[in-house]
């Protein structure tokens, strides 16, 4: 969760600075380290457990990470599943879009990723 912290911060402080590409990179990495809690210390799974699912699935690390954690969600709480299904899929959008893009990526779409990351981690926090 320390991690989490530093990257919304830091996400933050690179949207006043107009760094806007690295905001949506921090901004999605913030979710991803609360994800990776939630994986190791409510679902007591572990890294090699992450890598072997995503193997099995035939997925990258992210998306099996976010559909495990969002089945976790959901069997806890649909409104909060359908909040951070949505929004993560979103957020994840505008990172990959921000890291690998050759399109211009202007402040309201670092904004945007901002405001996702920070509506995302409390749902997230809470498990």
């Amino acid at each position: 969760t320390d991690k989490s912290k530093i990257l919304i911060g830091t996400a933050t402080l690179l949207n006043e600075k107009g760094a806007t590409p690295a905001v949506a990179h921090c901004a999605y990495y913030c979710c991803v380290q609360l994800m990776k809690h939630i994986w190791l210390h409510s679902l007591h799974k572990t890294e090699q457990d992450l890598k072997n699912g995503s193997k099995k699935h035939n997925m990258g690390t992210h998306e099996f990470l976010i559909r495990q954690i969002g089945s976790y969600i959901k069997r806890k709480n649909e409104t909060d599943f359908r909040c951070f299904n949505n929004d993560i899929v979103r957020l994840k959008t505008i990172r990959v879009d921000a890291d690998y893009s050759d399109k211009p990526f202007d402040v309201n779409k670092s904004k945007n990723s901002l405001a996702l990351s920070n509506k995302i981690a409390p749902i997230l926090q809470k498990y």
